[in-house]
């Protein structure tokens, strides 16, 4: 039933009044986002979607928050997602620019007065993570990030165990994939590494996290909060799988988000 509601919600949230808007990334591909209006005056809130996912079914309850907020959302599709363009996503690498891509284009769009948070779950939670060390105009008020990780390195090799030929050791899988990511895929995922960038950052950070996460475990956000050297906050769920926070306690989650974001808002 859950499951159910959860597309049909995201199938009305896609219907509803939007403004599609396409900006240029910097190695030039077309990412595209969906811009729901509710006060011009008040903050705005760029949610980043889950691998395989995308901003209207991972979004969907941050739809629901910042419509009963009044607060302004853009729900984008990452690139090789949905809409944007891109033959491969390279997990946090690249993305982690396109994070300041569309944070650069809401602050020239709606005027740098108008505060910014970047909020992202699972992959989009790691890759906010990752970007908040780089150049974001000074309206980014904060980064919000449930279910995220420290790497995707890391979780690669904690998710790959049961899928690999009998016999083949972990670490011989690591050096065919970093090797073939390198040739293939023309990035390094040693770049993206949520716990180096927030420890560079002086963005707010608040982490959301289950602490019966198997995909991503608990002690990744951990790790993350430990290393970060800006304002932050951790809110764990108990009881609550990936990227399952919102599901195990609405209303304390929605809290836990509005009180972050008030708190900062100039």
């Amino acid at each position: 039933d859950y499951i159910y509601n959860l597309l049909v919600d995201a199938y009305n949230i896609r219907k509803e009044k939007n403004e599609t808007v396409t900006i240029k990334a910097s190695d030039g591909i077309n990412l595209v986002g969906h811009y729901y209006e509710r006060d011009k005056n008040a903050p705005l809130i760029i949610f980043f979607h889950g691998l395989w996912s995308n901003g209207y079914v991972s979004g969907e309850p941050t739809y629901k928050i910042t419509k009963n907020q009044g607060w302004n959302l853009l729900l984008v599709s990452m690139r090789a997602h949905d809409e944007s363009e891109g033959n491969i996503f390279t997990l946090g690498v690249k993305e982690r620019y396109d994070c300041v891509d569309w944070a650069n284009w809401a602050a020239k769009h709606f005027g740098r007065e108008t505060p910014i948070f970047l909020m992202g779950i699972s992959m989009g939670g790691a890759v906010v993570t990752m970007s908040s060390n780089l150049d974001f105009p000074d309206s980014v008020c904060g980064i919000i990030e449930d279910s995220g990780f420290t790497t995707s390195t890391k979780m690669l090799e904690l998710n790959c165990k049961s899928h690999l030929p009998k016999g083949m050791p972990v670490e011989v899988f690591k050096i065919f994939a970093d090797v073939g990511i390198k040739l293939w895929g023309g990035f390094n995922l040693k770049e993206a590494d949520a716990c180096k960038a927030v420890s560079q950052t002086k963005i707010p950070i608040l982490i959301i996290h289950g602490d019966m996460d198997n995909l991503a475990p608990l002690y990744m956000a951990k790790e993350i909060y430990n290393s970060c050297k800006s304002s932050k906050e951790i809110y764990i769920v108990h009881g609550a799988g990936h990227a399952e926070n919102y599901k195990k306690d609405p209303e304390e989650y929605e809290k836990i988000i509005t009180t972050f974001i008030k708190e900062r808002v100039p």
